[in-house]
């Protein structure tokens, strides 16, 4: 058996390490919190100019398909102008004293369209980016989430989670226009805009 000062120097390494771990794991959390709480910059959608349209994109899709044309295209701008038209936020008792609902906004870029909420808690910004993908599994189109951030804090999917009740409240608001986007032919997401196209190949 070791003598006791050898044992006594050897919890003290191990007390010492273990503190060493602790204090890192602590300075992490700090970070990424402190990261997580810079909200993103929000794009807020081009004022309506005079002659510019603001479109009813519900009904729009529809003629689309009616109509069976050609290719429909729908800017980022159309599109946030739309939401910012169509989309009211309210947040359940008891948070309404603290938290706001600022603004939902769409970026598109080639393939995923980025999906950014922001709300004011006691007059700071919080955002949350949302990275979707929309594929098709034979007729049937989905909306996939690919990955995401809290403020600038990237995270998996599976840390998302918390941000699920918003988007099925979103869905029901914003019914009438996924139903007629998912009419389409071909959806697919380009740098800036949504491309549309009703017709059968």
């Amino acid at each position: 058996m070791p003598p006791l000062p050898v044992l006594v120097h050897d919890l003290r390494s191990v007390k010492f390490l273990l503190h060493l771990i602790l204090l890192g794991a602590l300075s992490a959390l700090t970070g990424a919190a402190w990261v997580a709480h810079r909200p993103v910059e929000l794009p807020s959608p081009a004022q309506t100019k005079e002659g510019a349209r603001s479109p009813d994109l519900a009904d729009e899709l529809k003629q689309a398909v009616i109509k069976g044309n050609g290719v429909v295209e729908i800017t980022e701008d159309e599109l946030n102008r739309h939401l910012k038209k169509v989309l009211q936020g309210r947040i359940a008792a008891p948070l309404t004293d603290w938290v706001q609902w600022d603004s939902l906004t769409f970026r598109l870029k080639p393939e995923v369209a980025q999906m950014r909420l922001g709300w004011l808690v006691g007059g700071h910004c919080s955002t949350v980016t949302l990275n979707l993908r929309v594929v098709r599994l034979n007729k049937v189109f989905r909306i996939e989430v690919v990955g995401g951030s809290y403020g600038h804090l990237e995270v998996p999917r599976g840390f998302l989670r918390p941000v699920l009740p918003v988007l099925k409240s979103l869905a029901t608001v914003l019914e009438e226009e996924i139903q007629a986007l998912f009419q389409m032919n071909q959806v697919r997401v380009a740098d800036g805009k949504l491309v549309l196209d009703p017709r059968f190949q």
